[in-house]
């Protein structure tokens, strides 16, 4: 029910702003109305294709406000949604970006879900998924976000296995005049400055909006951002065909095991992509039915080296074995969009979109540059919604994607053809190619009762390399009475594997039909608006069924299927002056089938070492609170607890196994400190000093006072080492004209 309040105040906004055009008369009625009322006005709803009562909505659907955002001191979107969504999961990654996760959901790189901006997907299609937008510290052009909890194929297409994270941005309806951000951070080093202006048309047909933002993110040193392995390295190394050859001199030598390693090569924690400052900025302009949009981000960061795995002898990697080397992904993106929207009639809308997006990739390790290209996607869709009668209505439509590879980076030292290490492993040169994909989708809302609606829905998306997907939704709400609502969900999703991946496939001879990945899921939510403070809500999945793409033997292929069950419990309790959140989330793997041939670092069950996700707590639980002090002092403060990684645990256990085979250096007996839990404490202070000038200080991970492992976040499918987030501290102070 927290996530239906600020749904509704969402909603609220956005409905004050659409009718502003039709006369002020109408604005106070809105406000005037209660909670009730508002409950019974349909809106456009991000899980939805048709409009709907807001409680009625079919998913569970968390909303987070510009005032929580800031409220948050969050410093990138992967803290902003750690803090706020119930059972989001982030995790550190040796040899990619960070990544986030949902339900039990996660993988080696970002390719479980789908990033939106005001509708558009940001994803990058070649090698990693949600690589944009995440590590951003400049978050000021953002309205709300909608994080759609939960499987989202049959709405938004492939990718939307585990969630949908849909960004909303700031217009001349939501922002009018002029406002300058800067913030500082200390100890965790980072400076930015944002500039953001809105302004209407003087006739009030729209208007225009636009937003810079630009960064520098120097990150943490390793004395307070300490990375720990869990096993000690060798004085001398060694090569594994020859253990007489004592090897070079390597960084690490004689190391003990939970010690801080604090090799000059250790980067700063959080340090950009080649020390570039990020960037960020967007211009939308809005005129009657028109609404056109251009956004461009920058980013990427630095990210630490896993050199346990090539220097711990038996198991380093003999070529391998060299000095640690800072590490980094990076990427900038542009994308231009056009939409056009009109009521054709009393009950039919229309709309209509054209899009171009570029997003430019590149990765360095090992000293060099081992992936640099660039895709460009052109996209077009053409939405109908039309009510048959008060109590059905249905909507659908077609879309349309042309996708093209194999460029070279234009952002990056220039290179005069393509980098992708995919092509390389499989002995072929990158190619240019491309592939096209439409979809058609469509969605019936019968609304049965007062108290009862279904809603049925599917997409069938035509891929180039792919099978034919099929995404079919259909759910039941039920609202008894004001306080209670019942909403049975079962939904399918799917993602088609990544486009290096299917064309390396084409090359070698393997077909052109690769085998798309399926979600399975059965949903049961409940939502009770206990009293007029208190707020509750559990969703209880009780079968995911995920046929999982995950990396394996060198490729990102079928590798099995996992199933899991959970639950979400979460209760808001909120006053004039105060707001307290509070969440539980708990994921269980009950079933792992291996493909034969394959291996997997999601869980050690097929290897009959527990029952658990490797790279999973099975319980997080998260507390948000807000108290105004006065009319102008507020205190915020979250915590965030991953209670333990027991799945980590048993894979540990396995690689322990001398018939294990694998490429992990065994943990030394008795280290337990990367199986313990991370607790994330942060406080904020925040003074309005006029209605123009607000003043905020916050502090980061504060329990690392007392102990640093308390902040640990460990790594994807690196065992029992993990690093430490820094105690901070930053000041951010907003004007606005």
């Amino acid at each position: 029910m927290r996530a239906l309040r600020s749904l509704l105040q969402v909603a609220l906004l956005w409905t004050v702003a659409a009718v502003g055009a039709a006369g002020a008369a109408q604005k106070p009625n809105l406000f005037d109305m209660s909670i009730e009322q508002l409950m019974e006005i349909e809106i456009d709803s991000t899980a939805t294709l048709t409009r709907s009562r807001p409680r009625m909505v079919p998913a569970a659907v968390t909303t987070i406000t510009a005032e929580q955002i800031q409220a948050s001191g969050a410093r990138s979107l992967n803290e902003l949604l750690d803090i706020y969504v119930p059972n989001l999961q982030w995790i550190r990654h040796h040899w990619e970006a960070d990544h986030l996760g949902l339900r039990g959901i996660i993988n080696d790189r970002d390719d479980k879900y789908l990033l939106l901006v005001n509708g558009r997907v940001m994803n990058e299609r070649t090698h990693y998924g949600v690589i944009s937008e995440r590590d951003l510290v400049m978050l000021r052009d953002i309205h709300h976000i909608d994080v759609i909890r939960g499987p989202g194929s049959a709405l938004y297409g492939p990718g939307a296995v585990s969630m949908v994270i849909s960004i909303v941005t700031d217009n001349a309806d939501t922002f009018q005049g002029t406002e300058i951000t800067g913030r500082a951070g200390a100890i965790e080093e980072f400076y930015s400055g944002e500039y953001k202006h809105g302004q209407r048309f003087k006739d009030d047909d729209g208007g225009v909006f636009y937003y810079v933002g630009v960064g520098k993110y120097l990150g943490a040193d390793k004395h307070d951002a300490p990375q720990v392995f869990g096993f000690d390295f060798p004085q001398d190394a060694a090569y594994p065909w020859d253990p007489a050859d004592p090897g070079p001199v390597l960084p690490g030598d004689g190391y003990q095991a939970g010690d801080k390693l604090l090799n000059p090569s250790i980067n700063r924690d959080g340090e950009t992509h080649r020390n570039l400052p990020p960037l960020k900025m967007h211009a939308q302009v809005t005129r009657g039915n028109w609404d056109m949009w251009a956004r461009y981000t920058r980013g990427g960061q630095q990210f630490a080296w896993d050199q346990g795995m090539m220097t711990h002898y038996p198991w380093g990697w003999g070529d391998w074995v060299q000095p640690l080397q800072q590490s980094s992904s990076g990427y900038q993106q542009a994308t231009g969009y056009v939409g056009y929207k009109d009521e054709l009639s009393e009950r039919t809308d229309m709309e209509l979109a054209f899009s171009y997006d570029m997003m430019d990739f590149e990765r360095f390790q090992s000293n060099a540059i081992s992936e640099a290209y660039r895709e460009d996607e052109y996209y077009a869709k053409a939405m109908f919604k039309h009510d048959l009668c008060d109590n059905h209505k249905l909507a659908g439509g077609i879309e349309y994607s042309h996708e093209e590879f194999g460029f070279p980076s234009p952002g990056w030292p220039h290179l005069d053809s393509p980098v992708n290490s995919r092509f390389a492993g499989a002995g072929l040169r990158m190619p240019r190619w491309s592939t096209d994909m439409i979809s058609f989708l469509g969605e019936h809302q019968w609304t049965i009762t007062d108290t009862l609606s279904s809603f049925i829905g599917a997409r069938v998306d035509d891929h180039t390399y792919t099978e034919r997907m099929f995404s079919p939704r259909a759910a039941l709400v039920w609202a008894p009475n004001a306080k209670d609502t019942f909403k049975f969900i079962w939904a399918r999703s799917v993602r088609a594997n990544f486009a290096e991946e299917m064309r390396v496939q084409v090359d070698t001879g393997n077909g052109s039909n690769s085998r798309p990945e399926k979600l399975d899921s059965f949903e049961i939510r409940y939502e009770r608006a206990h009293t007029e403070n208190l707020d509750l809500a559990a969703s209880f999945f009780l079968h995911y069924n995920l046929e999982l793409i995950s990396y394996s033997n060198g490729r990102n292929v079928p590798v099995g299927t996992q199933k899991q069950y959970g639950v979400e419990l979460e209760a808001t309790y909120h006053t004039e002056r105060t707001r307290l959140m509070v969440s539980h989330g708990f994921t269980q793997l009950y079933d792992f089938h291996l493909e034969p041939g394959m291996d997997t670092v999601v869980t050690a069950k097929p290897y009959g070492y527990g029952s658990n996700l490797a790279n999973w707590s099975n319980h997080v639980t998260k507390f948000v609170a807000r108290h105004k002090l006065d009319d102008k002092w507020t205190v915020d403060g979250s915590l965030r607890i991953y209670w333990g990684f027991p799945g980590l645990e048993d894979y540990v256990d396995y690689t322990r196994n001398p018939m294990a085979m694998t490429d992990f250096p065994a943990v030394n007996a008795g280290w337990e400190r990367a199986y313990r839990g991370n607790y994330y404490l942060n406080t904020g202070l925040q003074y309005e000093h006029s209605r123009n000038l607000t003043i905020r200080v916050d502090g980061y991970n504060l329990l690392g006072i007392f102990n640093p492992d308390f902040n640990k976040r460990n790594y994807y499918s690196s065992l029992g080492d993990f690093r430490s987030h820094a105690v901070a501290v930053a000041v951010s102070l907003v004007y606005r004209f």
